[in-house]
C-alpha cells in the first residue's frame, strides 16, 4: 500500500540531509558461491513509516522532477561505499546500479560520476551503471553509454533480457537476464534456453559477462548454468542487504536461502 502521507519535497529534504541509505543484493558466481558483485538499491529509512523502498520512492521522484538530485545522491554514496570497503580491505569487484533516464540524457551523469570517482580515489572500473532499455536506439543514451565506457565505468543492460536478437551490438560490460526468461527456462518447450545460450554466445565474444536478474530457485539456477549463465541474483541468495550485512554474508560464502 501506498503512504500517501509522504510528498515529493519529504524525500527532496531527506536527499538534502543525506538521510537516505544503499542496500545491496549479491551478484553470485553459482558454481563456486563467490561474491562477484552486487546491485545497490536505495532506500528511505523514514522516521515515522520505516523503511520506504522503490514503490514508494519512485514515483516522489516523477512527481518531483529531481531526478539529477536523485541521482547525485545515488553517485555520492556508492562511490563513498566503494571507497570504505576499499580501507577496509573488503574486495567487492562491481557496484552496480541504476540512474533515471533523465539523468543520463541530460549529459550530465559522466561529469558527475567523474567528478565523485576522483574525490573518492576509487576505480571506475569498480562501478557499473545500468542503462535503461532502448539505449541503443536513441542518440543520447548511447552517446552517454559510451562516454561512459571511455571514462571506464562500466555499462549494463536489460536491452536483451527477454529474448535476444542475432546479430545485435552488444556495446555493454554486463548483460542482465530479466526474470520472464529465467521464469521460462523451467517451461516445457520453450525456447527461452536457446535465448540465453545465444546471449551467453554474443557476451563472450566481446567479454562481457551475463548476470541472470531475480533468480528465486535452485531449479532456476541450475537451468542457467546449464545454458551458459554462471551469475545469478534474487531472492535465492536473499534480498538486499546493508553494507555490514554484506561482509557478513561474503565472509561466510553465500548460502542460498532455504525453500
Amino acid at each position: 500500500m501506498a503512504i500517501v502521507r509522504l510528498r515529493p519535497d519529504d524525500l527532496k529534504r531527506a536527499i538534502a540531509s543525506d538521510s537516505l541509505s544503499l542496500q545491496f543484493q549479491p551478484q553470485v558466481h553459482a558454481p563456486t558461491g563467490k561474491l562477484v558483485g552486487v546491485e545497490a538499491f536505495v532506500r528511505w529509512p523514514h522516521p515515522a513509516y520505516g523503511m520506504i523502498g522503490p514503490s514508494d520512492i519512485i514515483p516522489l521522484v516523477e512527481q518531483g522532477r529531481f531526478h539529477l538530485d536523485f541521482d547525485r545522491w545515488v553517485v555520492n554514496a556508492l562511490c563513498e561505499q566503494v571507497r570504505k570497503w576499499d580501507g577496509e580491505g573488503f574486495d567487492v569487484p562491481i557496484v552496480a546500479a541504476n540512474l533515471w533516464a533523465q539523468t543520463l540524457r541530460s549529459g550530465k551523469a559522466v561529469d558527475m560520476l567523474r567528478e565523485r570517482i576522483l574525490a573518492a580515489g576509487v576505480s571506475p572500473k569498480t562501478i557499473e551503471i545500468e542503462c535503461p532499455r532502448g539505449t541503443l536506439a536513441d542518440k543520447k543514451l548511447a552517446e552517454t553509454a559510451r562516454r561512459l565506457r571511455v571514462l571506464g565505468v562500466r555499462t549494463a543492460s536489460e536491452e536483451f533480457g527477454d529474448t535476444f536478437v542475432a546479430g545485435a551490438a552488444v556495446d555493454f560490460d554486463t548483460l542482465k537476464i530479466g526474470y520472464p526468461l529465467a521464469r521460462d527456462l523451467l517451461v516445457a518447450g520453450s525456447s527461452a534456453g536457446a535465448a540465453v545460450a545465444a546471449i551467453v554466445a554474443a557476451a563472450r565474444t566481446v567479454n562481457a559477462r551475463v548476470v541472470a536478474d531475480s533468480v528465486e530457485s535452485a531449479e532456476q539456477e541450475a537451468a542457467l548454468v546449464a545454458a551458459g549463465c554462471d551469475i545469478v541474483q534474487g531472492y535465492l541468495y536473499g534480498p538486499e542487504v546493508s553494507a555490514a550485512e554484506l561482509r557478513t554474508l561474503a565472509s561466510a560464502g553465500a548460502k542460498r536461502v532455504p525453500a
